[in-house]
Formats: C-alpha cells, sequence, structure tokens
C-alpha cells in the first residue's frame, strides 16, 4: 500500500511538471493561443529582441523565441499592462495577439532595458 501511494503521488509531481513552458500568454482582448500560425517572430538573443520594431495586422498572432539562456517577457509599457508574454523561459517560445491597430510599445518584466515596439495595422 505504501508503495502504491509512493507512485501515484510521484506520477501526480511529474504530471504537475509537465505544464509546457510555463509562460501565461494572453494579449490586449482575451487569451493568446489557438491554432493561428504566426506572421511575425520575435526573437530574444543577447538580452535583445529582434527585430526591435515589428508590424502585424491586427488579430494576428506574433510567435516569441527566446534564444538566451535566461527567462524573459514581452510585456506591455502602458500602466494597463494590455498584454504580457509571460515569462518565457531559455530555449522556449511564447505567443501575444494584438487586436488594437497602433503602436505597441513592450519591454522585459525581468531586464526593464529590454526595448522594442508593435505596430498593429487595420
Amino acid at each position: 500500500m505504501r508503495h502504491a501511494l509512493l507512485a501515484a503521488l510521484t506520477g501526480a509531481a511529474l504530471m504537475a511538471g509537465c505544464g509546457g513552458s510555463g509562460n501565461g500568454n494572453r494579449d490586449d482582448d482575451a487569451g493568446a493561443g489557438g491554432s493561428a500560425r504566426a506572421t511575425a517572430t520575435i526573437v530574444i538573443e543577447d538580452f535583445l529582441y529582434s527585430p526591435r520594431a515589428a508590424t502585424v495586422r491586427a488579430g494576428a498572432p506574433i510567435a516569441v523565441r527566446n534564444d538566451d539562456r535566461a527567462p524573459h517577457t514581452l510585456t506591455d509599457r502602458s500602466p494597463a499592462r494590455a498584454f504580457d508574454s509571460g515569462t518565457i523561459r531559455g530555449g522556449q517560445r511564447g505567443t501575444v495577439r494584438f487586436r488594437r491597430p497602433g503602436t505597441h510599445e513592450y519591454f522585459c518584466e525581468l531586464h526593464p532595458y529590454m526595448k522594442g515596439t508593435v505596430t498593429v495595422t487595420g
């Protein structure tokens, strides 16, 4: 009985750790994600976003790929924090979707000197 309980607890702990990259993707209207393929990619490498200025159509997802070892975010600079990729660990990916046209400034919450913009067209 003791071995069965230990096995069940171990299995539950392992399953809890398999939740993906751990990034709570969301955007300026509703949760990011979905089955749409990203139309742009922002790569994080050497504590820089590349490109620093991206352009996408409203509603299109942007893939965020972290090629650093350190974790990063892609977070709205406005006080509203309308979008946030969540923490994207090194070697992981995330997605952000922008629904409202305009130019949106973002930064990394963990490394505030990292900055960029996304222009969303109608």
